[in-house]
C-alpha cells in the first residue's frame, strides 16, 4: 500500500513540475479529491486506480496543457466510476473544469457495439470539442494509457478498443496535428487489431533500423559541420524512426516492398527560422542530389492540421568522413523546420490554442486562424444529417481522409480530400459557383466534372447562370459540403414541382365543381385551410397536395361552402330519367320519374334495390332490405318500382367504421391503403373505445360495392385491425 501510495505521489510530482506554486495547489486538490473517490479500486492489471488518471494527466502535462486540463484529466473519471457528482465538482473546482469532465464522461458512454453506436460516439465527441477542443485532448490521452494496459482486458474487448482507436480517434488526434500521440495510439492499437502484419513489421524493422541508425550517426555530425560552415547554426539534428503503423500503411502502398521505403529512419534538421529552412535545403541538396518528385514544401503549403515543414529525399552517396569502407550511398529523407513548427508537430492543436485571457480562461479554449476552421463545420453537420451512420460516413470523407491542395487560377490554395472532383472544387469556394457549375478546366485542359483532381491542379469552373446541380454529381461528390448543397438544392426543385402539381390538382377540383381556381379564392377563405390544416404556408400546402399527403378536397371544403360542394357532387348521380346514362338506375316500365339516392340507407351500385315512389312524385331508391323501405312499402306496396342499375355509374358516399387496437402509425397506414385505392376521404374521426381500442370512422366516395368490399378487406389485413365495416 506504502509503495502504491509513493508511486502516485512520484507521477503527481512529474505532473506538477513546470507549473507555478498557484497552479500547483490546485492540481493537488483535484489529485486528493480523485484519490479519496477511487479509494479501494482497482484496474483490470491490479494496479491502483488512481494511477489512470495520473498517467493521462502525465500524458497532458508533457503537451504543456494547461492547469485546467490537468485538474480534469486527475477528475475525468469520478462522474462514472464514484459516487461524485458534477455538482460537487463545479462547486469544488469551477464551472470549466466541471464542463470538461462530463464532457470526457459523456464520450466513454456510449461503446463500440456496431456502426450506429459508434458513429453516435464520435458525434458526441465532436459536438463536445467544437465548444472545447480540450475534451478531445484530455480523451486521448485517457485511451492512450488504456491502450498502454489492453493485455488485462479480454481478446474481444481488447479488439473492439483497438479498432476504435485505429479507426477514430489516431486519425483524428492526427487530424488536430497532435501526430506524436496519433503515432502512439497507432502503433499501440496496430497490436491488437492485425497481431499478424504487426510481427511481420517488427521482424523487419529489428533487422534494418540498426543499420540505418549507425549509418545516420555518421551523417549526423557531417551535415551539422556542413551547415555551421554556411553559416546557419542548427538548434538540433535528430533522427526519426517511422512508426510501426505508418511504415505498414506505406509498405501497402509500394505492395510491400521495403526496398521503396526510404524514411524508415529520417533525419530532422530545426533551425532558427524560416529562412534557415530555405537555406538549409539549399545546402543539403548542394550536398547530395535530391530524387525527382520527392521534394515537399508544407512550410509554404501546410496541411490541413497545421502540419509546417520541408521534406527532400536524396542520394546521400559517399563522403570523406565515412569510415573507411564505407561506401555509403543510401537513399535519405531531411526534414528541415524551425523550433515552432516542431512544436506544432509535436502537439498540434495545443500549441496553437488561445484563451481571451491567458490566466483565466473564461470562454474555454479557442481556435486559432484557419488551421483548425473545419471544426466549425461540425454543428452544422450534425444538424443536417439526421442519421448516425451518415454522419460517421461524411466525417471519414471530410476529416480522417488523405488530403490534396489544389490551386485557384487567382492562386489560392483550396484543401480537398483524396479523389475530389471539380465540382468539389467548385463547392468549396461557394455554393452558387457550385449550383451553376457547367465545365471546369485543369491545368487550362477543360475535362469532365467527374475528373479525379490531384495534388497541385489548377482549377478553373466555367459557370453557366441556367445550369442546375444533377442528380448524377451525388455519385462522384466527394465533400460533405457539396453533397448536402446538391441535395437541398434538388429538394428545392422537386418542392418547386410538387407546389405546381398541387396547384393543378386543386384548380381541377374546384373547377369540376363549379367554384373557379384557387387564385380566384378570397385571401380570407386561403388562409381558413391553413388554420384548419397542419400546413403554415400556402407553398407547403400546395407542396403536400403534389406529394399527394392530402386530397384537394380537404382543401375545398374549407374554401368554399361545403353544403353546396355537397350538392354539386350529389344532384349529378340522384336525379335522372329512366334511360338518362347520368342517373346509373333504370326503373322498370316507368317513364318520366326522377329518381333520388335514399339518404337513409344510401345503396352503392351493385347492391341490390327498389324505388318507391313519393308524393313528391320522384323515386327513392332504397337497399331490398331498407327497413324503412320495408316498412312502407307494406303500407303502400302500389308505390314500389323495381329499379336496376345501369352499366354506367358515378360515384357513392359511404360511411365506414374501423374497430382497432390503437398504436403508433395506425391512422396513416389506414389513409394510406384507402389512397392507394383511388378513393377520395371525406372525412375522418376516431374516439377510443376503451383502452386500449379505438374506433375510426370515415366518410368516403367509393364507385361500386365491389370497390367497397375489396377496400373492408385490404383494411382488416392491416395490423391491428380487428374489423371493418359499412355502416
Amino acid at each position: 500500500m506504502a509503495s502504491s501510495e509513493a508511486q502516485s505521489r512520484a507521477i503527481l510530482a512529474q505532473i506538477q513540475k513546470p507549473y507555478a506554486n498557484s497552479e500547483k495547489k490546485l492540481i493537488t486538490e483535484a489529485f486528493e479529491f480523485a484519490n479519496e473517490a477511487h479509494k479501494g479500486q482497482k484496474r483490470a492489471g491490479g494496479e491502483d486506480y488512481i494511477v489512470h488518471p495520473l498517467r493521462t494527466a502525465l500524458t497532458l502535462r508533457q503537451m504543456e496543457l494547461d492547469a485546467q486540463t490537468i485538474q480534469a484529466a486527475l477528475l475525468h473519471d469520478t462522474l462514472d466510476d464514484t459516487t461524485a457528482t458534477k455538482e460537487q465538482i463545479e462547486e469544488r473546482f469551477g464551472k470549466n473544469v466541471a464542463f470538461l469532465v462530463e464532457g470526457v464522461s459523456k464520450l466513454g458512454k456510449i461503446k463500440y457495439r456496431g456502426v450506429e453506436r459508434h458513429a453516435e460516439n464520435v458525434r458526441k465527441m465532436l459536438i463536445a470539442l467544437a465548444q472545447d477542443f480540450r475534451v478531445l485532448l484530455i480523451k486521448l490521452a485517457d485511451r492512450y494509457h488504456n491502450l498502454q494496459t489492453l493485455d488485462a482486458l479480454p481478446i474481444a474487448k481488447q479488439k473492439r478498443i483497438a479498432l476504435e482507436s485505429l479507426e477514430i480517434y489516431a486519425p483524428l488526434a492526427f487530424r488536430f496535428g497532435v501526430s506524436e500521440l496519433s503515432k502512439k495510439i497507432e502503433d499501440l492499437a496496430f497490436k491488437y487489431c492485425y497481431p499478424q502484419e504487426y510481427q511481420m513489421i517488427l521482424e523487419n524493422v529489428q533487422a534494418r533500423y540498426p543499420e540505418r541508425e549507425k549509418y545516420l550517426d555518421i551523417v549526423r555530425p557531417y551535415v551539422q559541420k556542413q551547415l555551421i560552415k554556411e553559416g546557419i547554426r542548427p538548434l538540433e539534428i535528430q533522427t526519426r524512426a517511422k512508426h510501426y503503423w505508418s511504415l505498414y500503411d506505406k509498405l501497402k502502398r509500394y505492395h510491400m516492398n521495403w526496398d521503396a521505403i526510404y524514411d524508415l529512419v529520417a533525419m530532422r534538421i530545426i533551425v532558427a527560422s524560416i529562412e534557415e529552412c530555405y537555406a538549409a535545403l539549399g545546402i543539403i541538396h548542394k550536398l547530395w542530389k535530391p530524387l525527382p518528385g520527392r521534394i515537399k514544401d508544407y512550410i509554404a503549403l501546410p496541411k490541413p492540421n497545421g502540419y509546417q515543414s520541408i521534406h527532400t529525399t536524396v542520394f546521400c552517396l559517399p563522403m570523406g568522413d565515412l569510415p573507411k569502407g564505407d561506401k555509403g550511398g543510401h537513399i535519405t529523407e531531411f526534414q528541415i523546420r524551425t523550433k515552432e513548427m516542431h512544436e506544432a508537430a509535436e502537439n498540434g492543436i495545443a500549441a496553437h490554442w488561445l484563451y481571451r485571457e491567458k490566466d483565466k480562461p473564461k470562454q474555454g479554449a479557442r481556435l486559432e486562424g484557419q488551421k483548425f476552421e473545419w471544426i466549425k463545420q461540425i454543428r452544422q453537420w450534425q444538424n443536417e444529417t439526421k442519421e448516425s451512420a451518415d454522419f460517421l460516413e461524411n466525417l471519414k470523407i471530410d476529416v480522417f481522409s488523405n488530403r490534396i491542395f489544389v490551386f485557384t487560377p487567382k492562386g489560392d490554395v483550396i484543401d480537398l480530400p483524396e479523389q475530389a472532383t471539380p465540382v468539389d472544387f467548385a463547392y468549396s469556394i461557394h455554393s452558387t459557383l457550385g449550383d451553376t457549375c457547367s465545365q471546369a478546366k485543369v491545368n487550362s485542359e477543360v475535362v469532365r466534372l467527374d475528373q479525379t483532381l490531384a495534388n497541385g491542379d489548377m482549377v478553373e469552373i466555367i459557370k453557366d447562370a441556367k445550369k442546375h446541380p444533377s442528380r448524377d454529381w451525388l455519385g462522384f461528390v466527394k465533400t460533405n459540403i457539396a453533397r448536402s448543397h446538391i441535395r437541398a438544392h434538388l429538394k428545392k426543385a422537386r418542392r418547386e414541382e410538387k407546389i405546381q402539381e398541387g396547384e393543378t390538382l386543386l384548380n381541377k377540383e374546384l373547377e369540376r365543381l363549379n367554384q373557379g381556381s384557387w387564385g380566384a379564392i378570397p385571401p380570407n377563405r386561403r388562409a381558413k385551410a391553413l388554420q384548419n390544416l397542419p400546413y403554415h404556408t400556402e407553398q407547403s400546402l400546395l407542396a403536400a397536395l403534389g406529394e399527394g399527403e392530402i386530397s384537394p378536397y380537404r382543401v375545398v371544403k374549407y374554401v368554399t361552402d361545403e353544403k353546396e360542394i355537397l350538392a354539386q357532387r350529389a344532384i349529378p348521380m340522384a336525379y335522372g330519367e329512366r334511360g338518362d346514362k347520368t342517373s346509373g338506375i333504370e326503373l322498370a316500365g316507368s317513364r318520366g320519374i326522377k329518381t333520388r339516392i335514399a339518404l337513409c340507407c344510401s345503396p352503392l351500385p351493385g347492391e341490390k334495390i327498389q324505388g318507391y315512389v313519393t308524393t313528391q312524385a320522384y323515386a327513392a331508391i332504397h337497399k331490398i332490405r331498407c327497413p324503412s323501405f320495408m316498412r312502407v312499402s307494406v303500407k303502400n306496396p302500389e308505390r314500389v318500382v323495381p329499379a336496376a342499375w345501369q352499366p354506367k355509374a358515378g360515384s357513392r358516399f359511404v360511411k365506414i367504421k374501423i374497430a382497432a387496437f390503437d398504436r403508433v402509425g395506425l391512422l396513416q397506414e389506414v389513409s394510406s391503403a384507402i389512397s392507394n385505392m383511388g378513393i377520395n376521404i371525406l372525412s375522418v374521426s376516431s374516439k377510443e373505445s376503451g383502452e386500449p381500442d379505438v374506433t375510426i370512422l370515415i366518410t368516403m366516395e367509393v364507385f361500386d360495392v365491389d370497390q367497397l368490399r375489396l377496400l373492408l378487406k385490404t383494411l382488416e389485413k392491416i395490423k391491428s385491425v380487428r374489423e371493418a365495416k359499412r355502416i
